[in-house]
């Protein structure tokens, strides 16, 4: 086995605290069915800050960081050895055996352990991961790039291909053009749909026009400006907004007809809805939860291919200690994404 450094840094989310502490933590060989990865680059998420407001409960203190891609330095004993040296995206949910994870749906079931919230993530130097929750990435590519899209381009393409099945020539409606959002509408315009950006901010209006999109619309308008606007019919309602029951109850209004609203952002305060909205327009609510390993592999083929583009999400780049920094622009809403890039060296710690 090749010699592992000693230890690595890892910064710590405490529960109350508006800033993470910098942990240095010994590092150990990998046991059975684990691989330790060098972390390369890791996005930072709207799911971060959410984990930080407590949103996910009683998780803290943990080392934050889902979002992420690295390099295999080390396996544990019962490893391929051949995973040494490659560059994989890490899948952050660890899934027990389950029917669930048995049908290729490993986002769901019981007994799910989720990178960076039940786990230590990859907010960090270095991680210990099982084996299969790695998606080698063979050609390399940029490790922003495949950072992004384990999470950015994976999440709204796992909604928009697996939850909502939209076809080509359906009108998909995009309810928050941020991180997630954005790039439903260049997914949504690579399944051949007519999409309809719904958003605030001229900034997230002029990128999903760049994306793609077809309408544009700001959400203040309400919901009939809306459905006058897509032209009457909304067949798909993609609702990313987090925090904001407004805009789910917005997703149910612009709904049209067959339509199926799927939700995306994360809101923890309950929305009314009468049986008959969803039976006189026969709606269908759905959720959608993450996203899979074959998610990761099929949104990295369309990032090589050119059919889908991160640049918007991979500009704004940080060293791992301004963690803090990132996290803020992100609330403050001043980027779509910030990747943390490892490994962190400073001029001066390359000169010693």
């Amino acid at each position: 086995m090749t010699d592992l450094p000693a230890s690595g840094r890892a910064l710590v989310m405490h529960p109350g605290a508006s800033t993470l502490e910098v942990v240095d933590r010994p590092i150990t060989p990998p046991g059975e069915s684990e691989a330790l990865v060098r972390i390369d680059a890791c996005g930072v998420c709207g799911s971060d800050v959410f984990l930080q407001d407590g949103g996910f409960g009683d998780k803290l203190p943990v080392v934050p960081g889902h979002e992420a891609a690295g390099t295999v330095v080390a396996v544990g004993p019962d490893v391929d050895v051949a995973w040494v040296g490659r560059q994989v995206a890490l899948y952050y949910i660890q899934s027990p055996a389950s029917r669930w994870s048995e049908t290729g749906r490993e986002n769901l079931g019981p007994g799910i352990l989720r990178m960076g919230v039940d786990v230590d993530g990859a907010f960090a130097e270095y991680v210990t991961r099982p084996v299969d929750t790695l998606v080698a990435i063979e050609p390399p590519l940029d490790p922003a790039v495949v950072a992004v899209a384990t999470d950015a381009l994976a999440t709204p393409y796992h909604a928009l291909t697996r939850v909502a099945r939209l076809e080509a020539g359906e009108t998909l409606a995009v309810i928050g053009l941020g991180g997630i959002g954005s790039n439903a509408v260049q997914i949504g315009k690579h399944l051949g749909a007519r999409v309809v950006a719904v958003g605030r901010g001229e900034a997230k209006i002029a990128q999903a026009r760049a994306l793609g999109a077809d309408i544009t619309v700001q959400s203040a308008a309400g919901a009939a400006d809306i459905v006058a606007e897509a032209g009457g019919q909304i067949d798909v309602v993609l609702q990313c907004v987090g925090e904001n029951v407004a805009m789910d109850r917005l997703a149910i209004d612009i709904a049209g007809y067959g339509a199926r609203v799927v939700f995306v952002g994360v809101a923890q305060e309950p929305f009314d809805v009468s049986a008959t909205e969803l039976i006189w327009r026969e709606l269908a609510l759905l959720g959608s939860r993450g996203f899979t390993r074959a998610d990761i592999t099929e949104v990295i083929d369309l990032v090589r291919s050119g059919a889908l583009t991160t640049d918007h999400l991979t500009q704004h780049q940080r060293p791992l200690h301004e963690a803090d920094a990132a996290l803020d622009d992100l609330r403050n809403g001043r980027v779509l994404r910030t990747v943390l890039i490892n490994p962190e060296r400073t001029k001066d710690e390359l000169a010693q």
